[in-house]
């Protein structure tokens, strides 16, 4: 994949997730890119920026300028602010036993970057992968602040395993739903090809530990892939349920409902059929 303006538009996506995984309204960006004009051609800056700034109109952000760095590698990423009443605040702990663990985009971006790189991935593959990275989280937002929810963060780098256990710490358990783990569908087959990014190695072994149960093959992999403008991750009060997926449905919101937080064993990820 080397678009430049989807480029931006999946990096200002990111950028936005953070807000709106908090329960915050996004308000003012900074631009940060580093682009070399001797290594590459202006148009490919000038799409980047346009990407940016595009999905930054879509979120009603106003972009108030940024910074530049002469460098030989393509960077470019946003520094957003964004408001919420003190409140409101939803932090990624304070999940509470019996709460329903709801995801929002499906897993596997790392993977399929990967077989992207190396050329096994289908050309409707990637438009249906671009069209989940550039996605907002806006409406996710809205649906998880129409319920009582008690937690969230969105996932990216650290990977499934990684921002669960962000959300349990030492304090509860969490019981993840193998079959009901949504993953794009050349995932699977390329991570048996061994089309598996460095990072995932790295979640894997840094957060396998804290993980038990049934989760051997594809599954074993997925919940470690790094994912890039990932979906929401929320602890909803599970007598909120049906208030949440008739939010959802008004706003065109997919959403999966992948485990449930349990009392103990505590700090634990245990993968359940």
């Amino acid at each position: 994949m080397n678009d430049p303006y989807a480029f931006g538009q999946i990096a200002a996506a990111n950028s936005l997730s953070d807000i709106y995984a908090m329960g915050a309204v996004p308000k003012t960006a900074l631009n940060m890119v580093c682009f070399s004009l001797k290594q590459f051609d202006k148009g490919v800056l000038k799409a980047i920026l346009r990407g940016g700034a595009d999905k930054l109109r879509e979120a009603g952000v106003s972009l108030l300028g940024g910074h530049s760095v002469d460098d030989m590698e393509i960077k470019y990423g946003l520094a957003v602010t964004g408001l919420v009443h003190p409140d409101r605040v939803i932090l990624n702990e304070g999940a509470l036993p019996g709460d329903v663990l709801i995801l929002t985009k499906p897993l596997g971006i790392g993977i399929m970057n990967t077989g992207i790189k190396a050329k096994m991935v289908s050309e409707d593959s990637i438009e249906k992968l671009i069209e989940v990275m550039t996605r907002l989280n806006k409406k996710a937002s809205e649906a998880m602040l129409s319920v009582r929810t008690h937690a969230a963060t969105d996932v990216t780098g650290f990977g499934l395993a990684g921002h669960l256990k962000e959300m349990i710490k030492e304090n509860l358990g969490v019981e993840l739903f193998k079959d009901k783990i949504p993953c794009f569908e050349e995932a699977a087959g390329l991570a048996a090809s061994g089309m598996l990014p460095g990072g995932l190695y790295r979640n894997r072994d840094f957060y396998g530990p804290h993980v038990e149960g049934k989760g051997e093959g594809f599954i074993e992999d997925v919940i470690y892939d790094p994912q890039t403008s990932g979906g929401l991750l929320m602890a909803i009060h599970p007598d909120d349920l049906h208030a949440f997926e008739s939010k959802a449905k008004g706003l065109a919101l997919d959403f999966w409902i992948i485990g449930r937080f349990i009392e103990a064993p505590k700090g634990r990820i245990i993968i359940v059929n």
